[in-house]
């Protein structure tokens, strides 16, 4: 794969009038950048040239053997590197899918390359003007200056500087920051190589885009930014007087006594005012601009601004490693690598994410414990909350939460910490029994199960729910145990189809990894299916084991997308800046890979979405403006203290989003989820409030139409007869498809089932979910 235009190197190839030197890599511009206006350049005649590398040839030997010969001359000229070999770190941006709302900047150095004619040309003369005022005029070297600076070397006085643009350019080139008058030698040595081989403008360029301004800020694309607040991408809006405050950095742009305006207004504006003065006498502005000109304002210093931001300092952090991760898939991180340009967070790439700042602002004004007037904001301290959101129509995060404001902190969203759906998984499992053939409306007996009773082998209850409480006594439709939430239902259709049809269910959703318990482990249903009852038991039907809230969500957005699968995702496009034109172009292999496939047979999904769309007004989380919703809850009980609560989610679809919402605690189950009150935190509770109101302001800021929600076949999918009853029925319809028969895997130890809860809603005349 190619890089384009954009490497690692500062440095064009030397322009054809120099056929002497040796090509550089060809992924290097070409052509000289258009030349700005500058004074007449004083041409030295060949003999002359000749005559002056001489001397500074002879000069460094001269001192060499004066009893200072670190290096021999040869080394000098022959062994240092050329520009082109040297690497420069760039940052990488992170974007929102508007493409200016920036998530985060990445990288070791605060670093923006802009192209030399982006930058207005009198704030290129005042950029320079008190480092070098004479650099259109000289050949690169200032012999009187290295003179000096060995002669400080021998008599042991105060090392100075004093060097050329270009020699300041060399040092970055050489590695060698060190004052000192071999320094001096190596730096002229490499500016007469330069200045041999490249023109004015692009010396200025390679200059410009390196040199250190303080602040974190490694070249004037990020310098303007960090002082002025102006995009690097608009650096033409930089006035004279603005990047005379630049130059003025540029002398020290560090400590208490240096040139930051921030730091030391007085030496700033003396230094500022010199600056301006070069360039009066230098004809590049005259007395009336420059006694009109007035200090320029500046942004204080941000302590967070002058290197990597946007990764431990908010939500969207957590994004990041989704984001590496796509781009290794996608052959990005391989390409970066063979072209040397290292890790990508430095290689100046430019990212346009999935998420919607509307959606992700909704997201975190539910979840976000440090905004005010949030509702975690007002939840005891053990309590953690989680949440995604997809678009289901092409896989894309629009909104993603982990628990906090942190990227390097734990995410409670990620399959690092899975946890238990309880009831919010019913949805696969009455998905699976269609795809069986079996009917929203055959018939089954939730009574709770007793060990031994009847051949059961587990104590199955129902989360508090007594089988008085239906009408429909012990032959209920599974429409409405679904419904109603009746973990006994679903244990019995799990055992009536097969665990493992249930979990390929999960899996043909977007189920990638679920978690046995017990002891816990992963496993990555792509791989395959485990068969059997060894991992997986009939307790799979209601939600015992672990899956993460982003899989749960990529769930929720196929059945939401009529069984049409999209694989969620985070990065919509890859681009790299060319340096000559100063455009972002693609990189194709980091466009966004959108293509759906078909994974769960359409009437089924449609029939579960006309099921569960009967559940929000049961638990009064309708949406505003009459706007249809399909939603289920789940709660899973706490092993380590019976009777409380560990988990609480809230899941669920319009045609346009899907999301899901966990609640738990930080210390893994140590401390139940109680509410502020002492109450039990159930799925309908708190996740179902954040959730609804997540989705009303989403739908509304996004200004999403309303949409009316498929009704399926409205019960007439699949046979009645299917369930444990017989009833008589008209010959039903059936799914197309059937499951495929996964591979087994080999045996692991039988879980032992978990608890489940028997505690009472906190508000008998709500629906309780499970």
């Amino acid at each position: 794969m190619s890089i384009p235009h954009d490497t690692q190197h500062p440095l064009p190839p030397p322009p054809p009038t120099a056929p002497e030197n040796p090509p550089m890599e060809a992924a290097l511009p070409t052509a000289a950048p258009p030349p700005v206006v500058i004074p007449e350049r004083v041409k030295l005649s060949p003999r002359r040239r000749r005559w002056q590398n001489r001397l500074l040839f002879a000069f460094a030997v001269v001192v060499l053997l004066a009893g200072f010969g670190l290096l021999g001359g040869s080394y000098f000229y022959d062994s240092i590197r050329e520009p082109g070999q040297l690497s420069l770190v760039n940052s990488t941006e992170v974007f929102a899918v508007d493409g200016t709302t920036q998530l985060a900047l990445l990288g070791a150095q605060h670093r923006r390359s802009v192209p030399l004619e982006k930058i207005p040309e009198q704030a290129q003369k005042a950029l320079i003007a008190g480092e070098d005022k004479r650099f259109y005029e000289h050949d690169g070297v200032d012999l009187a200056g290295i003179a000096r600076a060995a002669w400080n070397n021998i008599t042991g006085g105060e090392t100075q500087g004093g060097s050329t643009i270009t020699q300041q350019y060399a040092r970055v080139a050489a590695g060698d920051l060190e004052i000192s008058y071999a320094r001096k030698l190596r730096e002229a040595v490499m500016a007469r190589k330069l200045e041999n081989n490249y023109t004015k403008e692009q010396i200025l360029s390679f200059y410009l885009n390196t040199v250190y301004f303080g602040r974190g800020a490694h070249g004037v694309g990020a310098a303007v930014e960090a002082y002025f607040g102006i995009p690097a991408d608009q650096i033409d809006k930089l006035t004279a007087a603005q990047a005379a405050v630049l130059g003025a950095v540029l002398k020290q742009p560090e400590g208490k006594n240096g040139f930051d305006p921030a730091v030391n207004l007085g030496n700033a504006k003396g230094r500022w005012g010199y600056v301006l003065d070069n360039m009066v006498e230098m004809k590049w502005l005259s007395p009336q601009e420059r006694s009109s000109m007035q200090y320029p304002e500046f942004k204080p210093i941000d302590a967070g601004a002058g290197g990597a931001w946007g990764h431990n300092d908010r939500a969207t952090g957590h994004i990041i490693k989704y984001i590496e991760d796509e781009l290794e898939a996608r052959g990005i991180r391989q390409a970066l690598r063979e072209q040397g340009l290292g890790d990508w967070k430095n290689a100046g790439l430019r990212i346009t994410t999935t998420i919607d700042p509307r959606a992700q602002a909704a997201l975190e004004a539910q979840l976000d414990r440090a905004k005010q007037g949030s509702p975690m904001s007002e939840q005891r301290d053990n309590i953690i909350g989680a949440g995604v959101a997809i678009d289901p129509s092409n896989g894309r995060v629009i909104a993603y939460y982990g628990g906090s404001n942190r990227g390097t902190d734990t995410d409670w969203a990620s399959d690092a910490e899975p946890h238990p759906p309880a009831s919010s998984f019913k949805p696969y499992t009455l998905a699976a029994a269609l795809q069986e053939g079996i009917s929203t409306q055959s018939l089954w007996d939730a009574t709770e199960m007793k060990k031994g009773v009847n051949g059961a082998e587990f104590d199955i209850a129902n989360a508090g729910r007594e089988i008085d409480s239906l009408p429909c006594g012990t032959r209920c439709k599974l429409e409405t145990l679904t419904v109603q939430s009746f973990n006994v239902a679903f244990f019995k259709v799990a055992k009536a189809i097969g665990s493992e049809k249930v979990v390929t269910m999960a899996h043909n959703a977007g189920v990638r990894t679920m978690w046995s318990d017990n002891p816990q482990k992963a496993y990555h249903l792509e791989e395959g299916i485990p068969g059997g009852r060894t991992v997986f038991d009939y307790h799979v039907g209601f939600g015992q084991y672990p899956i993460s809230v982003l899989d749960h969500a990529s769930g929720m957005a196929t059945l939401a997308n009529h069984g049409v699968h999209h694989e969620p995702h985070f990065v919509v496009k890859v681009e790299r800046k060319n340096r000559q034109t100063g455009q972002w172009e693609p990189m194709p292999a980091g466009d966004e890979k959108a293509e759906g496939r078909p994974t769960i047979d359409a009437k089924v999904a449609d029939e579960v979405t006309w099921v569960l769309k009967k559940i929000p007004e049961e638990q009064d989380h309708t949406l505003q403006n009459g706007r249809q919703v399909a939603s289920k809850s789940g709660t899973w009980e706490n092993g380590k203290h019976l009777g409380t609560h560990a988990h609480a989610w809230y899941v669920g679809y319009t045609e346009q989003i899907a999301s899901v919402v966990w609640v738990g605690s930080k210390d893994h189950n140590e401390t139940p989820i109680k509410d502020p009150k002492g109450r039990d935190i159930f799925g309908s509770g708190l996740p179902g409030t954040m959730w609804e109101a997540f989705m009303n302001q989403a739908h509304a800021d996004m200004q999403l139409e309303v949409r009316k929600m498929t009704d399926g076949m409205a019960g007439k999918l699949g046979d009645p007869n299917k369930g444990e009853f017989k009833i008589s029925s008209p010959p039903p319809s059936r799914a197309t498809p059937s499951s495929p028969k996964p591979d087994p895997t080999p045996n692991s130890p039988t879980p032992r089932p978990k608890p489940t809860i028997t505690t009472p809603p906190p508000n008998p005349s709500r629906t309780p979910d499970r």
